[in-house]
């Protein structure tokens, strides 16, 4: 059987018609609409492993097709993610991340170890930056690696601030209380999930 020939140009000609119709641009019509302009797909890219690590690969570097490249996804999906679930914007020429996903972490807070709902990525940074210089603290007992939390406080996303625990003797107990502390990681709460 003999293979048909497509007519590419009068299947483009007929898509772009077809939009015109519909009252689309033309860029809407071809499927790639500009930035601006309404896309054609309602729901924003779900999130996935692949997705996530390009998001951490831009944070690093600032740039969105080298970040996409680097975790393996393509760069329109990846930009679809990012606007369409709100997690960063262009501002003056540089990537502004507004993430305000919650973070499922510990938190030392009150003297005791806390699972809490974090509100955004700066919240997880600065709760495992804490983390990070209790577990360090308390391998070197140098006591200065607490000093910069030291009034610091990390909010919910119910609002709600809490004291990251700078007592020694405190972060001493906990650590010495046999619980798994410092072996989690967060865990990122998506609505709907």
């Amino acid at each position: 059987m003999a293979k048909r020939k497509r007519d590419y140009k009068a299947e483009y000609a007929r898509r772009i018609a077809r939009g015109k119709q519909r009252g689309l641009s033309k860029s809407q019509a071809r499927g790639h609409s500009k930035l601006g302009e309404k896309p054609l797909r309602g729901k924003p890219v779900k999130s996935d492993q692949k997705l996530e690590t390009a998001l951490r690969f831009m944070r690093n570097t600032g740039k969105q097709g080298l970040a996409a490249k680097r975790a393996g996804v393509s760069t329109e999906r990846f930009r679809r993610f990012l606007y369409g679930n709100k997690l960063a914007k262009r501002k003056s020429g540089k990537w502004r991340f507004t993430d305000r996903r919650g973070r499922e972490m510990l938190v030392l807070t009150g003297g005791e170890p806390e699972h809490l709902v974090l509100a955004g990525y700066d919240q997880a940074k600065l709760n495992g930056e804490h983390l990070a210089a209790v577990k360090t603290f308390v391998l070197s007992g140098d006591a200065s690696l607490i000093e910069p939390f030291v009034g610091k406080s990390v909010r919910d996303i119910k609002g709600k601030l809490h004291p990251l625990e700078t007592d020694l003797n405190d972060l001493l107990r906990i650590a010495n209380s046999g619980n798994e502390v410092f072996e989690e990681i967060y865990n990122l709460v998506i609505d709907g999930e």
